[in-house]
């Protein structure tokens, strides 16, 4: 028996390697842990045979030591050999691939690993007869050390949401064995009995009356342990559900941040929790506190002056966990990084936060969340971290909502007010009465549009649609991986269908936002970084070559080398160009398309060439100010487009004080598009440096 359970440790591993290492669902190791299993389960059909083992014989003060057959020398090969040293192989890789408090978990088990095994390996020396004594041994019980240390330090498999589980599930069934060995001996002593007419008639009384007990001791044990011993059980999806349904029934700022600061600070019994939000005043960005439990405010202000953190969570887009910055601070390869996360941690410590999460709406960073620790001492977990990340999402979608709702009220209410003045002023003016009417009909037409087109449809479709939207493809993500459980590989294949239509709607939402940005003249922020023009064309090509090839349309790309990069909102610029590229093959029925790029000392230029269905000259002037409208032409050819490519498109080249143009000679004759860009972009008016 102690053969068969040796035997089964070298697969046993490589198994717990892969899942450690996240390579479970990959095929090729999968298929390779799948031939352990087989190989490892003809070696345990032939344990009991002389094949495997011939002997057992007393040796040194084992009363039972093994003489090996003629296939354990092949199982030794196969499995430590090979599965460990192939465990081994994808630990040290994965450690140099890897960055934060994985890494040092891979460090530990590698640790641990090459110990225990190389120890472990002085067992069988004697097994052949070569004599060497079984010393290292002892050196196996430091496995079960080493990762412990880990798990402790370094948050490895998270053994904490096990203990947890394992004291609610034990404190459950406890009750209800209980409860049946008492029924069972009181109608022996009783009743005669289970099974006679008196004890069916108890039965009637005694089932409800254990329902009642076991469900309010189900209750009792979740409070005790929140309580006493700082378990944290909590159900994610329920959690998850109620603050979602909150959000998204308020567009009030502070009852949302109310609602959002309670729930995880309850949910996840914190000493502290509280919200930061990035206002944005005059085209200046600057931070205030929305709301803050346990945390000094004035310490509050001196963390979110910190430009390093905002740049990293601009760039992460992740929970930033203070414990780990020192792990960060060692990898990093710049000294000024390395300095900045020092001081970060210092930071944190100092007003005693230990975690910080972004809160991301379409690209760019509107705030963040920042937490203290959890009563019980425990450090966050995994599972933690996945309801925050999910959570971030549902809140960043509803400030932004109530963000917007609040300013378009005061936006209203203070054309409201101007207009007013200004007819009151023109009004007391005999000789300006036609003036003061045509202004304050003016005025009054501009406040209509915006009620009618920006408070109802903006604020009602994106709140409405957008929310659960957002909530849509979060779970589509936790169904797809797997965090519900397994899916068949059909039901697979139309949730990443589903996903993908939701992204799309999310994208139309996000459009939509950004029209109606532009509409009321609210100010539009460009997240300056260094971009490649060039890396955009490129991807661009990538998504509709497979449309054009359908088509038989030719791409070409005339693009020289050395393109310099520039200042602009990545993902804004992406838009438009993509914009453009897609509109050319959408409307070119046949011939090809040439994409080129020119640059002279200060500007670069796009060229985006086809030979489609051309633009009617009674089109071209007013081109790219036309929203919602579409020629006859273009809705006969693509009977699905929203005519709010080119609107916005433009919008986008000039907040980068760029020039969008096209040109044509009519119908049926193609068309050439002009995106002329700076490449010097020393300052945006509406450029958002974090």
């Amino acid at each position: 028996m102690l053969s068969v359970g040796s035997t089964l440790i070298p697969v046993f591993y490589f198994q717990w390697i892969l899942l450690i290492l996240g390579l479970f669902k990959n095929k090729k190791r999968l298929a390779l842990l799948i031939f352990g299993y087989l190989v490892t389960a003809v070696f345990l059909y032939f344990s009991f045979s002389n094949l495997f083992v011939k002997d057992v014989i007393p040796e040194l003060n084992f009363r039972f030591w093994p003489k090996p057959g003629p296939l354990y020398g092949a199982y030794l090969i196969f499995s430590y050999v090979g599965l460990i040293t192939y465990a081994l192989i994808e630990l040290i890789r994965n450690y140099f691939g890897r960055k934060g408090i994985i890494r040092y978990q891979i460090k530990y088990i590698i640790l641990a690993t090459f110990i225990s095994f190389i120890g472990g390996a002085t067992n069988f020396f004697l097994w052949y007869d070569i004599p060497i004594l079984p010393v290292g041994n002892v050196l196996v019980a430091l496995y079960t050390i080493i990762l412990f240390y880990a798990m402790i330090r370094y948050r490895l498999m998270d053994i904490r949401v096990v203990i947890q589980k394992f004291v609610y599930f034990s404190g459950m069934a406890g009750i209800a064995y209980g409860a049946y060995y008492l029924i069972n001996w009181s109608y022996s002593k009783f009743l005669g009995g289970s099974y006679n007419a008196k004890a069916y008639f108890a039965g009637l009384i005694v089932a409800p009356l254990f329902v009642g007990i076991f469900f309010f001791s189900n209750k009792w044990i979740k409070i005790f342990a929140n309580k006493y011993l700082f378990l944290s059980l909590y159900n994610y999806q329920e959690t998850i559900t109620k603050l979602a349904e909150e959000l998204n029934d308020s567009i009030d700022l502070d009852k949302i941040v109310n609602s959002i600061v309670n729930t995880i600070k309850e949910t996840m019994r914190l000493n502290r929790a509280g919200v930061l939000l990035i206002s944005e005043e005059k085209g200046k960005v600057n931070y205030k506190i929305a709301k803050v439990v346990g945390f000094d405010e004035a310490n509050g202000i001196s963390l979110i002056k910190d430009s390093f953190l905002t740049r990293y969570l601009q760039k992460t887009k992740k929970a930033l966990i203070k414990e780990e910055l020192s792990f960060l601070a060692k990898e990093a390869n710049k000294t000024a990084d390395k300095q900045s996360l020092e001081a970060l941690e210092r930071n944190m410590d100092k007003i005693e936060a230990s975690l910080c999460l972004p809160l991301i709406s379409g690209a760019k960073l509107i705030g963040m969340i920042v937490l203290g620790f959890k009563i019980s001492g425990d450090a966050y977990s995994k599972e933690d971290l996945q309801l925050l990340e999910m959570l971030s999402k549902q809140v960043s979608t509803a400030i932004e909502n109530a963000k917007l709702y609040k300013e378009v009220q005061e936006f209203s209410n203070t054309l409201k007010q101007k207009v007013d003045e200004q007819t009151k002023e023109l009004r007391k003016q005999k000789e300006e009465i036609q003036k003061a009417y045509e202004v304050e009909k003016k005025a009054n037409e501009e406040l209509k549009k915006l009620n009618n087109a920006k408070t109802q449809f903006s604020l009602a479709t994106q709140h409405h649609l957008r929310t659960p939207l957002t909530s849509m493809h979060g779970y589509l993500d936790l169904l797809l991986g797997g965090t519900y459980g397994k899916i068949s590989k059909k039901i697979a294949e139309i949730l990443k269908k589903l996903e993908q239509s939701t992204t799309n709607e999310i994208k139309i939402v996000n459009e939509l936002l950004d029209i109606s940005h532009f509409q009321i003249g609210k100010e539009v922020v460009f997240i300056k970084d260094d971009v490649s023009v060039d890396g955009i064309i490129q991807e661009a090509v990538g998504d509709v070559r497979l449309e054009a090839e359908k088509k038989g349309v030719v791409l070409n790309l005339e693009i020289p080398e050395n393109i310099p990069i520039i200042k602009a909102d990545l993902q804004k610029l992406k838009m438009a160009i993509y914009n453009i590229i897609d509109n050319a093959v959408k409307y070119t029925q046949k011939g090809s398309i040439t994409i080129k790029m020119e640059v002279n000392s200060d500007k670069m230029l796009v060229i985006i060439k086809d030979t489609g269905a051309g633009i009617p000259k009674e089109y071209q002037k007013d081109l790219f100010d036309k929203l919602f409208e579409r020629g006859e032409d273009a809705e006969r050819m693509f009977a699905t487009g929203r005519g709010i490519g080119l609107w916005i498109t433009s919008r986008i080249i000039n907040g980068h004080k760029g020039r969008i143009w096209a040109e044509s000679e009519g119908e049926g004759k193609g068309s050439a598009f002009f995106i002329e860009l700076p490449i010097t972009i020393k300052s945006l008016e509406t450029a958002k440096s974090i």
